[in-house]
């Protein structure tokens, strides 16, 4: 018969494991690019991010947005359909 020695950790309890914390919003700095509030609106509706659409609805409506008119308008229509209410 043989004695098995069993390691120090083995024998004792493994601790609750923590819960995770949120990470922290990192909101773009202004003034956006047009080119990446797309992204953004894009990011948004693929994950059903209600507060990235308002955040992004607010740049858009007080106008710190840079780059072409023509697709600055695009993503106002855009963003229209996206924040009418069902």
């Amino acid at each position: 018969m043989t004695i098995e020695f069993w390691p120090r950790r083995c024998r004792t309890p493994k601790p609750a494991p923590r819960p995770k914390k949120n990470p922290k919003r990192r909101w773009p700095k202004l003034p956006v690019p047009v080119g990446k509030a797309h992204q953004k609106l894009s990011q948004a509706m693929i994950c059903c991010d209600h507060e990235l659409a308002s955040w992004l609805d607010g740049v858009v409506k007080s106008g710190q947005l840079t780059g072409d008119p023509e697709q600055i308008q695009e993503l106002k229509e855009r963003l229209d359909d996206v924040m009418e209410p069902l």
